[in-house]
């Protein structure tokens, strides 16, 4: 540097002892001392996104179980209604059948034989029609299953990509920050 430019910067300089002056381990301070902070933040961050993700997924999980046991004890429930009324109604027709036949038997002995067909053909509809029901509602039993068992995946990957998008847009905060404290710090090396 020439002497006329010397003379020029010190003119520029404002009016201030050397104690006002950044000394290289005064930097290195500041710098360990703002990783420091850096540090202890990221942790705290860290610590509170994994508290934040074992919260939500232990809700997520009590709340499906909550789901699937009310629905478990609902198909039950509904299955020995089901069951319960079924009986009834094949109790009472039973009932019917033995206070009609004892009637008819004394009067009208060879027509039993008649009404004992026609009832077992009754009773093979009734049961057909049974099993066909039957089959339609474990149809739409495993259909309903493998809806919500679709709905359960799609909702894992959402949380999965959420969970990537938050961890990339981390890790790109966390570089630019580097980036900026080392471009600080070259600054401030070309100062000294």
């Amino acid at each position: 540097m020439s002497d006329d430019s010397a003379a020029v910067l010190m003119r520029l300089l404002p009016p201030v002892g050397w104690n006002d002056f950044a000394t290289k381990q005064d930097l290195e301070t500041l710098g360990k001392f703002m990783q420091l902070g850096f540090n202890n933040s990221l942790l705290d961050l860290r610590n509170e996104m994994r508290k934040e993700f074992v919260d939500e997924t232990g809700i997520l999980r009590d709340s499906m179980h909550g789901e699937f046991v009310d629905l478990r004890n609902g198909m039950q429930d509904e299955f020995a209604s089901f069951h319960k009324e079924v009986s009834t109604e094949f109790s009472a027709a039973h009932s019917e059948m033995n206070t009609e036949f004892a009637a008819v038997r004394s009067e009208l002995h060879h027509e039993i034989d008649g009404l004992r067909k026609e009832m077992n053909t009754e009773f093979a509809a009734v049961r057909s029609e049974m099993n066909t029901e039957f089959a339609a509602v474990r149809s739409e039993l495993h259909h309903e299953i493998d809806g919500l068992r679709k709905e359960m995946n799609a909702g894992f990957l959402d949380l999965r990509k959420e969970m990537n998008h938050q961890t990339h847009r981390m890790f790109m905060a966390m570089l630019g920050i580097n980036t900026l404290l080392m471009s600080v710090a070259i600054a401030a090396f070309k100062l000294l």
